[in-house]
């Protein structure tokens, strides 16, 4: 077993030419062909990014949107609310209002019926108080 400084030099020279081919044929193209799959890995990722921030910016809104919706509501809700207890409370009011009237109203017809009755009632009284004392004396002289 001898070294043949020939030979191994023949190798060292084909190591290194098959080194330069590889590297021309295989590897550049190899290298060049990851470096576009990561780039377009790297582009979908972005895009992928950019998706997911539109997605959660979409998401916010129609959370804002759906608040002030719901604020919107609680609002007009409450203000009917307001409204009608304040209808009920001129409605209950005009009510008494009326109730009164109508009370007054009835006790000053009743006033005047039971002065009228009265007045019926003594003039009544008075006529016939005069046809009783006619009577009598007209009844007292035929005696």
């Amino acid at each position: 077993m001898s070294i043949n400084i020939s030979e191994m030099i023949w190798t060292i020279i084909c190591f290194f030419v098959l080194l330069l081919v590889l590297k021309t044929f295989l590897f550049g193209p190899l290298i060049r062909h990851m470096d576009e799959r990561r780039s377009r890995i790297d582009a979908g990722l972005g895009e992928a990014r950019r998706a997911e921030d539109a997605k959660k910016a979409a998401r916010q809104a129609a959370e804002e949107s759906w608040h002030q919706s719901s604020d919107e509501a609680r609002t007009a809700i409450t203000l009917g609310k307001t409204r009608a207890a304040t209808r009920r409370a001129e409605d209950l009011k005009q009510a008494h209002e009326r109730g009164a009237q109508l009370i007054s109203d009835a006790r000053a017809d009743s006033a005047r019926e039971e002065e009228t009755a009265r007045d019926t009632v003594s003039r009544r009284a008075r006529e016939l108080a005069n046809q009783l004392a006619d009577r009598l004396l007209d009844g007292g002289e035929e005696r």
